[in-house]
């Protein structure tokens, strides 16, 4: 009896826990925050939000519900692999292609093939570069 009233108290806290967590922010460490500011705000268009340091050393941007915090600091570069990526969903594809190529920012599908777009199984078109710290980002049509 002991153990099933355990099990039942330890599967409560479980999916009790899980109701109560959401994403706050991902935070990137980035080499040189002007040039990554540009990048996410201008290539990628994100909304930068007010940030409490005011140091000149961090740029935060409003992702849905959450944040993504740019933070510059000491550099080490980082072991960059595309699987590790940040991804970012928007509406029309054609009109994002377009902009990246007239920012000359080359784009490749998931196999690496340069200019190219990934058609996922689902129907979902995706493409992956590089920001300017070397992260990959992946932006596809699912929104």
């Amino acid at each position: 009896m002991k153990h099933l009233f355990l099990s039942a108290i330890l599967i409560f806290t479980f999916h009790f826990s899980q109701a109560q967590v959401k994403l706050n922010h991902i935070a990137v460490y980035v080499e040189d925050l002007t040039e990554s500011k540009s990048f996410y705000s201008n290539i990628i268009g994100l909304e930068e939000i007010a940030e409490p340091f005011k140091d000149g050393l961090h740029v935060w941007y409003k992702l849905g519900n959450s944040q993504l915090h740019l933070i510059e600091g000491e550099w080490e570069e980082p072991t960059i692999n595309k699987n590790n990526h940040l991804c970012f969903s928007i509406e029309d594809m054609g009109s994002f292609i377009d902009n990246l190529k007239a920012e000359n920012v080359p784009f490749e599908n998931w196999q690496g093939e340069s200019g190219e777009i990934t058609n996922r199984v689902d129907g979902v078109k995706q493409i992956y570069f590089q920001d300017p710290n070397g992260y990959w980002v992946e932006v596809n049509d699912d929104y």
